[in-house]
C-alpha cells in the first residue's frame, strides 16, 4: 500500500529562490508558441547563432568519435589553453593545473563557493546583482551580504561600496565587471582599491568575468595583473565561453584559482558532474585558440544596439538610464513612470500583458525602480519593443 506520508526536501531547496530571468524566459517561449508576437528584452544570450570556428570544431570532435569521457578537470589542452587566453588578454599568469573546465559558469561559480566557502561565512556581493549569486553562496552554506552601489555612479562597485559590509566573517568578496545589469567597468585605480580590501581582510576576490571579453573599449591595460599581484592566491575567476563566444547551450566554463582550490573543486565535481561535454571541450578550445578579432564583429553589433536602446529609453521622459561599458543589458530605472505602491514586478507584468514586451524585474537585482533589458535582439527587434514602450507610456 503506498504511503500517505509527506515527502519531506532538504531545507537547502526552500532556502534557494528559481532563476526570475530564466522564468520570464520562459513565459516569453510559452505566449509565443500560443502564436503571440513578443518582444523578448528579457534573454540573457546571444541572438547569434555560435559562430563558425567553435561549431565546425564541435562537428569534427563528433565524426572523429571524441565523445568520452575526458579527466575530470577538463581536457589537459582546453585548461592551457584557458590560461594561455588569460595570459593573452589580461596579462595573467595562470598554469593548466588552476584551471578548472565546468558545465558552464554557474557550475565554475558553484564550485569556487562550495570549495571556499562554509556555514558562518559571508559573500560580499555589490548590488545590483546577477540573482543567482546569493542563491549559490546560499547553496554553499554562507550568508550572502549585499552592498548597494549609487544609480548616480551606474552602480560602480566600487572600495567605498564594499568596504562597510567587509566583516571578519568574509569570505568572498564578489566582483563582476562587466556587470550584470549595469554594464559598468572598474578603472585600474578602483580594481587596485578592491584587490587592497581583499587582501586586508584575508578574503577571497572572486571576479566572475563572463561579459570581460564584451567590453566596448580596450579592457584596462595591466589592471587585472595588478589585481594578482596584490592578491596573489586570493584571486580567483570564473569564467565562461557562453557570451563571447555565443555558446550558451554548449554548456563551457571554467574556474581559475590556486592549485589546492583548483584540485578541491575539481574533486567535488568529480561525485557531481564528472567531466564537462567533450563535444564543448573541443568547440571551446577552438574558440580561445582563435584570433579574438575574429569576433569582435560581435561586440561591435552589441556596442551598436546598446547605443539605440539607451537613446529610445531616454526620449521617454522620466526614465534615467546609465551607459554600459560592456555585456548586453541596460538598466534603466523607471521610479518617476511607477504609480503609488507600483514596483518593478507590477510594472513587467504590465508590459507583458499590454505590449508584448519581456522584461526582467528590477528586484531580482535588488532595485525595484528599474527593469533589465537584453539588447542580444535585432535591430528591427529593439525598434519594435521601443515603439512599445512609448505606447505603453503614451509618448
Amino acid at each position: 500500500m503506498m504511503s500517505d506520508t509527506p515527502l519531506r526536501l532538504a531545507s537547502r531547496v526552500g532556502a534557494i529562490s528559481p532563476s526570475p530571468t530564466m522564468a520570464v524566459m520562459a513565459e516569453a517561449m510559452r505566449l509565443r508558441a500560443a502564436g503571440e508576437d513578443v518582444v523578448d528584452f528579457s534573454a540573457g544570450q546571444p541572438d547569434f547563432d555560435t559562430p563558425e570556428i567553435p561549431s565546425r570544431a564541435g562537428i569534427a570532435a563528433i565524426e572523429s568519435g571524441y565523445t568520452r569521457y575526458t579527466p575530470n578537470p577538463g581536457a589537459p589542452e582546453l585548461r592551457a589553453a584557458v590560461a594561455a587566453a588569460y595570459r593573452r588578454d589580461f596579462g595573467l599568469e595562470f598554469g593548466p593545473a588552476n584551471a578548472l573546465i565546468t558545465s558552464g559558469g554557474k557550475h565554475a561559480l558553484t564550485g569556487v563557493f562550495l570549495a571556499t566557502c562554509e556555514a558562518g561565512d559571508e559573500v560580499v556581493i555589490p548590488t545590483p546583482f546577477w540573482p543567482t549569486f546569493p542563491e549559490q553562496a546560499r547553496i554553499a552554506g554562507a550568508e550572502p551580504i549585499l552592498a548597494p552601489a549609487d544609480a548616480a555612479t551606474n552602480f560602480r562597485p566600487t572600495r567605498a561600496v564594499v568596504e562597510p559590509h567587509v566583516t571578519d566573517r568574509t569570505r568572498v568578496i564578489l566582483l563582476n565587471v562587466p556587470g550584470n545589469p549595469s554594464g559598468v567597468v572598474l578603472d585600474p585605480g578602483e580594481l587596485d582599491a578592491l584587490a587592497a580590501l581583499a587582501s586586508e581582510a584575508g578574503a577571497v576576490l572572486l571576479w566572475d568575468d563572463t561579459y570581460s571579453r564584451l567590453t566596448f573599449e580596450p579592457a584596462p591595460e595591466g589592471a587585472y595583473r595588478r589585481m594578482q599581484e596584490i592578491l596573489g592566491p586570493r584571486f580567483v575567476i570564473a569564467g565562461s565561453s557562453s557570451k563571447t563566444w555565443a555558446m550558451t547551450g554548449w554548456r563551457v566554463g571554467w574556474a581559475l584559482g590556486p592549485e589546492e582550490l583548483i584540485r578541491g573543486a575539481a574533486a567535488l565535481q568529480s561525485q557531481m558532474t564528472s567531466n564537462a561535454c567533450s563535444i564543448s571541450q573541443k568547440a571551446a578550445l577552438a574558440a580561445l585558440e582563435a584570433d579574438p578579432a575574429e569576433f569582435q564583429w560581435m561586440v561591435r553589433a552589441f556596442a551598436a544596439r546598446g547605443r539605440r536602446m539607451r537613446e529610445g529609453l531616454l526620449d521617454i521622459p522620466g526614465v534615467r538610464c546609465g551607459a554600459p561599458d560592456g555585456g548586453f543589458y541596460l538598466f534603466p530605472d523607471f521610479r518617476d513612470r511607477l504609480g503609488p505602491g507600483e514596483g518593478s514586478r507590477s510594472l513587467a507584468e504590465a508590459l507583458l500583458d499590454r505590449e508584448r514586451v519581456a522584461t526582467v524585474p528590477g528586484v531580482a537585482f535588488g532595485h525595484d525602480t528599474h527593469l533589465r533589458l537584453s539588447f542580444a535582439t535585432s535591430e528591427a527587434r529593439i525598434e519594435e519593443g521601443l515603439a512599445r514602450l512609448r505606447r505603453f507610456f503614451a509618448v
